[in-house]
């Protein structure tokens, strides 16, 4: 069977039709994954969080990320600047609890404050290691190699 006939993508080359141009948006409605754990399913029903990872994943192939790009688009679902693993949540609420506790902004729940607190550390905080700053008393640890950064871990300085 043929790509087209299949809908399974070529890791290496994107194989358009012949009457869509690479300036035009991808239709993800016919393509299906062709690797891991979603193999052989339609783009149109992985889930958020995996097409993200296909985008922020260093090692994968361009063509891959176009697609799971087009499809996160076609949902209206926005890519992040910054993402927080849920370890680095986790770590936040068993180490920061009372500093969130004891902040000015009082609406803000953890996961909020703790993006704020990480894009700050982006911006402003003094980078001791690559991927890990100091900001506020506090240690972000990023790893920085995908298309955003991903806060990995927190703890206090």
């Amino acid at each position: 069977m043929n790509e087209e006939a299949t809908g399974i993508l070529d890791p290496i080359q994107l194989d358009l039709p012949s009457n869509q141009t690479p300036e035009e948006p991808i239709n993800t409605h016919n393509l299906k994954c062709d690797f891991g754990k979603h193999k052989d399913k339609l783009y149109t029903r992985i889930p958020v969080g995996y097409l993200k990872w296909m985008i922020n994943e260093p090692g994968m192939f361009p063509e891959r990320k176009a697609i799971a790009r087009a499809e996160l688009k076609r949902r209206g679902t926005i890519i992040p600047s910054l993402d927080i693993s849920g370890h680095a949540l986790d770590r936040a609420s068993l180490r920061l609890l009372d500093r969130w506790k004891h902040r000015e902004d009082q609406e803000q729940g953890l996961h909020a404050w703790l993006e704020g607190q990480a894009k700050e550390a982006l911006r402003t905080g003094k980078e001791s290691q690559p991927g890990k700053r100091i900001h506020n008393g506090v240690w972000f640890v990023f790893e920085m190699d995908g298309e955003w950064p991903v806060l990995k871990s927190v703890y206090p300085a």
